[in-house]
């Protein structure tokens, strides 16, 4: 793959499109897609599903406070069992590995008009690789520093995994929304950092050119279709409401589990399993 030499073109195209009645992507998309390393479909979430998916994170917060993880900040020293119903809900970050427990999330993560428009990038078979719900309590709701999600990921090759952002909220500059940088994905998995007392990993800052970043805002029912490599971030929350997404990965049935790494539970979404694959 190309490093960010003077021959890579951060261009300021227009990479965000409408789904199409079929779901499938059309042929711009596509190249903005293998171009940039992201394409945002506007609207590919319809509000149903939207609201599903919002009643979906409230209710498993209020159903599993031991299963979901808060921002530190907000339990302000306080144990999770010690609050509110209302604090709890206002104080969670994140909850991962849900879909192939609850289903729920597995309803979530099989949408048929995403399933759809995936087919157009991945192929006919694909599995559920990682699923979060993504969400940035209001005024305290921390970065999620500049990473590769392939740096987290024991399959490969990483180009046959590809991450799904939905918005559940409108997501903007100022409460949190996603950060990409265009062609970056060009790149291999780079060396990571690991930022102290988390579980973040961190891109090394030499790497993130501040004028090639772009900020991607979306309102509910958008979604980012964004490949394993690209460079992305997102900033603190600093409005006064909930900041809520969904972030789910998939991948190539044929996609194999790397030498030396422990594999985790891949949930059939799309097709079909592959002999030899994840």
């Amino acid at each position: 793959m190309e490093d960010f030499g003077s021959s890579a073109t951060f261009g300021a195209m227009n990479t965000t499109a409408s789904a199409t009645s079929s779901h499938t992507l059309t042929s711009e998309q596509i190249a903005h897609f293998h171009r940039d390393g992201y394409v945002v479909i506007r609207s590919l979430i319809d509000p149903e599903t939207v609201a599903s998916a919002l009643r979906t994170i409230d209710d498993f917060i209020t159903e599993n406070p031991d299963k979901v993880i808060y921002e530190t900040e907000a339990l302000k020293g306080r144990k999770p069992e010690n609050l509110t119903l209302e604090e709890r809900i206002l104080s969670v970050r994140g909850i991962h590995q849900q879909v192939f427990k609850d289903e729920r999330f597995h309803k979530l993560a099989s949408y048929p008009p995403l399933l759809e428009a995936l087919t157009s990038l991945l192929g006919q078979d694909f599995k559920v690789l990682q699923d979060m719900a993504l969400i940035k309590p209001p005024k305290i709701g921390s970065e999620k520093p500049a990473h590769q999600d392939a740096a987290y990921f024991e399959i490969e090759p990483h180009d046959q995994a590809i991450g799904t952002w939905w918005a559940l909220d409108r997501a903007t500059p100022e409460n949190g929304c996603m950060y990409v940088w265009p062609e970056s994905h060009r790149l291999p998995v780079v060396e990571h950092s690991k930022m102290e007392n988390t579980f973040h990993l961190v891109l090394p800052p030499e790497l993130l050119e501040a004028s090639r970043k772009k900020a991607l805002p979306m309102d509910p029912g958008d979604v980012l279709l964004f490949a394993s490599r690209v460079f992305h971030f997102t900033p603190p929350n600093l409005s006064e409401f909930r900041r809520r997404s969904l972030q789910i990965h998939y991948a190539s049935s044929q996609c194999r589990v790397a030498a030396g790494k422990k594999p985790r539970q891949y949930t059939l979404v799309h097709g079909e399993s592959k002999p030899g694959g994840i």
